[in-house]
Order: structure tokens, then C-alpha cells, then sequence
């Protein structure tokens, strides 16, 4: 009796153990190997069961979560290696454990996974870039708009080259309207940057009547600028209450379908999907010629991310400028050709 009693109960810790695992959307698994957390710090109110992730308490932890010193936080993790912070989204607490809870952006951390009841963050990468450094992206990025010869990555200065996994954006505006942009994933911002500036403005050249001429002739008259596409989160639920808590108004989003990403930033996501994540969503995948179904599809990965500014050369003023006038079409850009 005592042995059967024994098995019953190792039985039923197993079959709960097995419950718990079966309880955690794939996605969320998936989004922890893929930023490569090992260990991720409970708030106390979260449970995990992935392969490969330990799933801790650290109480040192606790007033850094209920204060708001956020870089503070962010070194405390990145000093830990491999480690992120969950908490109970849409929960109450103070000071960052109610602001992660609550889905926001918050500077010096990025969102790994978000799904309606648990947030993962972890450190973003910090941004090693004086005024010198930022100055230069824009600068290159202009000269290669007209027709300069591209550099090696080897010829940036080592923060530019450092190797890292990045989305940088480069756009064209013309006094505040932009009017084109691409964005490239590298394994460094100046590879990054370099193949962005290449793919826009071969972009520019196949729409050249509806862009209001050759680039040369317009580049004087345009602000270019640099920019990080950072990821603050995989959303692992495609719910439209979930998306619309989940994308705040700092936020732009896209999803990798396929071999391609697309993308809306911020701006588009309060016009197009009129700050509304599930429309901006949908808005995004018909533009693309895509079917509906691509936003509730469990294989398409969704996420948010938020632009931060590297570096911009503004064009000189419009009475300057000898161009012809500004085209009325909409601006091209947000996908990964």
C-alpha cells in the first residue's frame, strides 16, 4: 500500500508537471531560445515550463522591479548573462513591475515575448554612440544617395561594426513627410546601414516618376535619416484585445512571413490602423497583397518594435531648393526588399 500510495503521488507531480508544460504557448518557448534567455527571474507570480530556461526568484531583484530607475534594472540583468524578467501582464504594481505589467515601452529594456497573461523583458543592447559616430551614418547614407562608392564595414569606426544582430532603417523625408524608407537586418549597424541605403534607393529609382524625379535631383531638399528598428517583443497571441493592449502608441509592428518581414511604423499604426494593433495588423497584410488569415496564422511570428533615431542630415531649406514639387503620392516603404 505504502509503495502504491508512493507512485500515486509521483504520478500525479508528473501528470501536473506535464500540465504545466502543455499550458505554455509554444510561441513563448520559441521566443525564449531565440534570444537565447536561460534563465528568466519570476515576479512571483509567473510560471514557466520551457526547455532549457530555468525559471528563478531573485528577492535583490524586487526593489529594483518596484522603483524606477530603469537603466538600473537593465545593468542588473545585463550583469546576470542569459537572464530576463517575467511578469504577470495586465496585473497591478509599482513603479516598472507596473509599467512591464502593463505592456509599455520602457527605455534600456526589450520586450522578448508578450503574451495575455506573462511578459518576458531583458536588457536591449546598449547604444555605444557619441555625437561623432551618429553623425557619420547620416552622412554616409547621404553621400551613397548620390552615387558615392560604397565603403567597406571595415572602414567604420569599431561601435558601428561591432557584431550584433540590428534592423537599421534609413529614410527620406521632405520637411517632415516622409517619403521613403527601408529598413535591413545585419549583423552589425554598419552592415546594416549600407545594405538599407542600397535597397531604398534602388526603391527610389523603380518609382522615380511617382517619387518627383531622380534622387539626385531631389536629395538636396530631403532630411535623411538613421535609424534602430529595436524588437520589444514576439506577441504570442493574436487576439484582438491582446494586440490592441499590447501595441501603445510608441510602438510600431510587423510580422516574418515566410523568408520576408513587413513592418508599420508608429505614424501608420495611429493612421492607418488608427492606434488600434489588430488593424494595423490586418491594414499591413492587405497592402502587402497578403490574406487575412496572415495575422491569426500560429506559424507567422508577430511583433512590436520602436524606431530610436541614430543620426540625421537634414536638406536644406525649400526656397533653396530648384526640384520640382513634392509628389501627392503615399510614401513607399515598411517592407524587406
Amino acid at each position: 500500500m505504502i509503495w502504491a500510495a508512493s507512485i500515486a503521488i509521483v504520478l500525479g507531480a508528473v501528470l501536473l508537471f506535464m500540465r504545466l508544460r502543455t499550458a505554455i504557448d509554444p510561441r513563448i518557448c520559441d521566443a525564449l531560445a531565440r534570444a537565447d534567455l536561460r534563465t528568466v527571474i519570476s515576479d512571483g507570480r509567473v510560471e514557466l515550463a520551457c526547455t532549457g530556461v530555468r525559471l528563478v526568484t531573485a528577492p535583490d531583484l524586487a526593489g529594483l522591479l518596484r522603483g524606477e530607475d530603469n537603466n538600473a534594472l537593465a545593468a542588473k540583468l545585463r550583469s546576470l548573462k542569459a537572464t530576463g524578467v517575467a511578469v504577470r501582464s495586465g496585473s497591478q504594481g509599482p513603479g516598472l513591475l507596473g509599467r512591464l505589467a502593463k505592456l509599455e515601452y520602457v527605455p534600456g529594456l526589450r520586450g522578448v515575448v508578450l503574451a495575455p497573461d506573462v511578459a518576458v523583458y531583458a536588457p536591449a543592447p546598449e547604444l555605444d554612440l557619441d555625437a561623432k559616430d551618429r553623425e557619420a551614418l547620416a552622412y554616409v547614407a547621404r553621400a551613397l544617395f548620390r552615387g558615392a562608392r560604397e565603403p567597406s564595414a571595415s572602414s567604420f569606426p569599431p561601435s558601428l561594426r561591432r557584431v550584433e544582430r540590428v534592423e537599421v532603417m534609413v529614410a527620406l523625408s521632405d520637411r517632415g513627410e516622409p517619403r521613403l524608407w527601408r529598413s535591413a537586418r545585419g549583423t552589425s549597424i554598419a552592415r546594416g546601414l549600407l545594405t538599407a541605403t542600397r535597397v531604398a534607393r534602388e526603391r527610389w529609382r523603380e518609382r522615380e516618376s511617382a517619387m518627383g524625379g531622380p534622387l539626385i535631383e531631389r536629395l538636396n531638399a530631403l532630411d535623411v535619416e538613421v535609424s534602430l528598428l529595436q524588437e520589444d517583443g514576439t506577441l504570442a497571441d493574436s487576439r484582438a484585445s491582446f494586440l490592441d493592449r499590447a501595441v501603445t502608441a510608441a510602438h510600431g509592428v510587423g510580422f516574418d512571413y515566410r523568408s520576408d518581414w513587413h513592418y508599420s511604423l508608429p505614424a501608420d499604426v495611429a493612421r492607418q490602423g488608427k492606434s488600434s494593433g489588430v488593424r494595423a495588423l490586418s491594414a499591413l497584410a492587405a497592402e502587402r497583397g497578403l490574406p487575412a488569415a496572415v495575422v491569426t496564422d500560429p506559424s507567422v511570428r508577430l511583433y512590436r518594435f520602436v524606431p530610436i533615431a541614430l543620426g540625421v542630415s537634414r536638406g536644406v531649406s525649400p526656397a533653396a531648393d530648384a526640384g520640382p514639387p513634392r509628389s501627392s503620392t503615399k510614401p513607399s516603404g515598411g517592407s524587406s526588399d
